[in-house]
């Protein structure tokens, strides 16, 4: 099992406090973040993915949301003065970030990407995040994410 990544080493580096954990990965079976929320024992508004997407088609950005909401990509945009924003292209998302699909973190990027964290993670003295494999999170305070990213808080989600 994966105990050592480049998002535990950032984390490391950068004198974080946090835990990891391992769960089974298993994409096939759909909602792959309520599935590792259940793995773990934790609520889902407390554990968080990471997704890769692209401010007005340039400015790359990680929204780190709920794993039971969706990114309201008109308010990701907005929280850093642009129109629109989409998801990057999974090949684009590797390549810029080192990361796999379902392994997605903003610690230990390839390449520094602002981070926005959706404001719910404030209500969570602790959330659980992507640790940069699939199936291997990190348990952190939202304060300890936004330290170590210089990350902001915005509403970003939707149901």
């Amino acid at each position: 099992m994966t105990t050592q990544t480049s998002a535990t080493l950032f984390l490391q580096q950068h004198n974080a406090t946090f835990t990891t954990c391992h769960y089974d990965y298993a994409p096939q079976k759909g909602h792959i973040g309520e599935q590792a929320a259940h793995a773990i024992g934790a609520h889902p508004d407390a554990v968080f993915k990471t997704l890769a997407a692209k401010i007005d088609r340039k400015q790359p950005v990680f929204a780190v949301i709920p794993v039971n909401k969706r990114v309201n990509f008109k308010a990701l945009a907005a929280s850093l003065n642009g129109r629109n924003a989409k998801m990057m292209q999974p090949s684009e998302a590797h390549e810029r970030t080192g990361f796999v699909s379902g392994g997605t973190t903003p610690f230990g990027s390839r390449q520094t990407f602002p981070v926005v964290i959706d404001h719910s993670a404030l209500s969570h003295s602790e959330i659980w995040i992507n640790a940069g494999a699939q199936g291997f999170l990190a348990c952190l305070s939202p304060q300890e994410i936004q330290r170590v990213t210089n990350a902001i808080f915005e509403n970003i989600s939707d149901e």
